[in-house]
Order: structure tokens, then C-alpha cells, then sequence
């Protein structure tokens, strides 16, 4: 695609504000953000939690943290609404200080429609009509990315509006970078693993909206029970804010053994052997991080939802109605229909080791 005519593009502003593993899919095309455009500013506009993971990213100058949760909460007050509009206007006046000349919105719904009439900008890029989430939400672009295929992965359907701008490269991997101190703890935990086989990070929970997505926890501990006995792995269970519980109940032995911050966490996988988890952020954070992965997708379709690209294997649900676009099931049938000796057998295909029989 022939580069469009910018003019000088000396600022740009992603507008990507969550969720976690949302961020992460964006990082392939900030990579090709950076190497469009090598001299320009690139400012990010996050949320708190997404935020802790860019902490120290290269190719970002600034990140701009969006308070949203708080605003939503604070909002149930209305005596608290006055507060909530300054820290709005004061926003706005911030970023429209900034003069940005390409504001880039990777949601492209209603809300951030509202951010990018607060950010200005002399270019607005966003998705295609035909692929914004809500009807309207490429009200306010000025620049619109080609169509979507149908079932085209996250990271390159995200790179459509990078390529919107003249990028023609192959798609990037993304970059992380946690703080050699944290790569340093990860080492150390996982070497005090027991056992003599593989490092595996185990990671059970799912975001408080995909409920619908997590793998049942017996299941979880049937998989460990086989991975142990065939090879003897080495298995770490993960957690972060608010999921100790769902960890715990997964295999107490092997917790992490405290709530750390995110970078610690990326370095965490970044330094096992193999990823296994449902659809949920750690898949993408591992995959950056070069660590392969095995992801089990039940209501989720794995060809859109996948790290991109695969370094390992993805597990479907055999489900008749899967994947689907529901948010709630009463049912919830789809990933209880995930084996854990197919994914046994997918993890002994992505660390390429034999299976060896049990010890009597």
C-alpha cells in the first residue's frame, strides 16, 4: 500500500486502553508504528492496568493513564460528578495540548469516539466501518483501514491501521521488556521448582467479563497429574489481582507464592518452557516473550484470538456451538469438552518430548 500523505507526523497518540491481553495484541503494530515513523513521538493512552505493562517500553515516550474504572465508580455518587468533569476537561486540554498529528483508535467504539473528539488530531485512523464493534464508532476517523477478511487474527487485523498509514512490512512480533531485576527473580523461582522436566506455567484464571472461558479447575489438575507423571515437569501455577483463589484451587504447591507486578509476571513467563492457559492475557504477554504456548479457546474462536503468530499449539472445543459470541452461558458445556489428554498430547508436541510411562 503507497504511504498516505501526512504531512510531518513529529506526535502520535495510540488509543488502546484495555484489556490486558487486548494491549498486548496492539504491541506488533507499535513495533511497526515505530519503524514508520523512527523520529516521531509515540504517546499511548492506557488504562492503569494495561499501563503497568508498557512501564519502560522502548517505542513509547509517554503513556497517559485513562482513570476509567475509577470514573465509572465514582459515578454511582453523584455528588462526586463535578470531580469527574474536571478530570475529564482537564484530560481533554491535555491531550488536545499535545497537537498530535495521528491519533490511531484501536477499540473504534462509542467511548472512544468521545476520546478522540477530547484528543483532536490532525489525523483520526480507525477501522473500517464494517469492523468497528459498535455502529458509529468510525464516526470521527478521517482515516479508515482496508476490510477486515472475515476471521482474521487480532494482531493483523490491528496492523490494518498501521498499514492504513503506508506500512507494507511482514507482520512484526512485538516487543517486552521486563526489568532485568524481575528477569533474575523469575530464574530463580522456577529453578526452586520441584521436579527434573519442563518448566510450565500453568495460568487458570480468565478476565471478570470471560468467565465463560476458564477451563475447569479439575481439569487443570488432571493435566498437571499427567504432566508430572510422564515428565516429570516442573510446574508453576500463576495469578494475579483478584485470582488467588482460582489458582489455589487449581494446585496449591506450586502457587506463586505472591501477588507481583506485572513486568514480574511477564518475566515469569517469559522464562518457562511452555505457557498453557484458556483465553486470557498471558497467552499473548508469552508469545511476545518468545515463550511457546498451548491456549484451549471454547466460546472464543482460536483463528481470531490466537498469539499471532503461533508458537505452538491452540486446543478447541469440540462443542457444536463453538466457538460462539456469547459473553454468558447458563450451559458453559464448551471448555468442560476440553480434554486434558488432548492437551497433554499438544504440550508434548510443542516441547517436542516423548512420552514416557508413568513410574508404578
Amino acid at each position: 500500500m503507497p504511504r498516505t500523505d501526512l504531512g510531518n507526523v513529529r506526535k502520535i497518540l495510540i488509543v488502546r486502553t484495555s484489556a490486558l491481553g487486548d494491549v498486548a495484541h496492539a504491541l506488533p503494530s507499535l513495533e511497526a508504528l515505530r519503524s514508520l515513523f523512527p523520529e516521531a513521538q509515540i504517546h499511548w493512552l492506557v488504562e492503569p492496568l494495561g499501563a503497568k505493562l508498557l512501564e519502560g517500553h522502548p517505542h513509547i515516550d509517554r503513556l497517559i493513564v485513562l482513570p476509567r474504572q475509577k470514573w465509572k465508580q465514582e459515578a454511582r455518587n453523584p455528588v462526586l460528578w463535578p470531580g469527574i468533569a474536571g478530570e475529564i476537561w482537564r484530560l481533554s486540554r491535555e491531550l488536545r495540548g499535545e497537537k498530535y498529528d495521528v491519533v490511531i483508535d484501536f477499540h473504534c467504539n462509542l467511548r472512544t469516539a468521545l476520546i478522540l473528539a477530547l484528543a483532536g488530531g490532525r489525523h483520526r485512523v480507525g477501522f473500517h466501518r464494517g469492523d468497528c464493534a459498535e455502529a458509529g464508532g468510525a464516526l470521527l476517523t478521517t482515516l479508515r483501514a482496508e476490510r477486515a477478511p472475515l476471521r482474521l487474527n487480532k494482531v493483523e487485523k490491528n496492523l490494518l491501521l498501521v498499514r492504513a498509514l503506508g506500512f507494507a512490512g511482514p507482520c512484526p512480533h512485538g516487543v517486552l521488556c521486563p526489568p532485568g531485576k524481575d528477569v533474575e527473580w523469575a530464574r530463580s523461582l522456577l529453578r526452586s521448582l520441584p521436579g527434573s522436566g519442563p518448566v510450565i506455567a500453568i495460568h487458570p484464571a480468565v478476565s471478570r467479563f470471560g468467565e465463560i472461558k476458564r477451563w475447569p479447575a479439575e481439569c487443570y489438575r488432571s493435566l498437571i497429574d499427567l504432566l508430572r507423571a510422564r515428565h516429570d515437569a516442573r510446574i508453576l501455577v500463576t495469578w494475579g489481582p483478584g485470582e488467588r483463589e482460582v489458582a489455589q484451587a487449581v494446585d496449591r504447591p506450586t502457587l506463586l507464592p505472591e501477588e507481583v507486578p506485572l513486568l514480574r509476571f511477564a518475566a515469569v513467563l517469559g522464562q518457562a518452557d511452555l505457557v498453557i492457559a484458556a483465553d486470557t492475557g498471558a497467552l499473548p504477554i508469552a508469545a511476545i516473550l518468545g515463550t511457546p504456548t498451548v491456549g484451549l479457546y471454547g466460546p472464543k474462536d482460536a483463528v481470531v484470538y490466537s498469539p499471532y503468530p503461533v508458537r505452538g499449539e491452540t486446543v478447541t472445543s469440540t462443542a457444536p456451538c463453538s466457538p460462539c459470541k456469547l459473553r454468558k452461558c447458563e450451559h458453559r458445556i464448551c471448555m468442560s469438552l476440553i480434554r486434558p489428554e488432548v492437551v497433554l498430547e499438544a504440550a508434548e508436541r510443542t516441547l517436542g518430548v516423548r512420552a514416557v510411562p508413568a513410574i508404578p
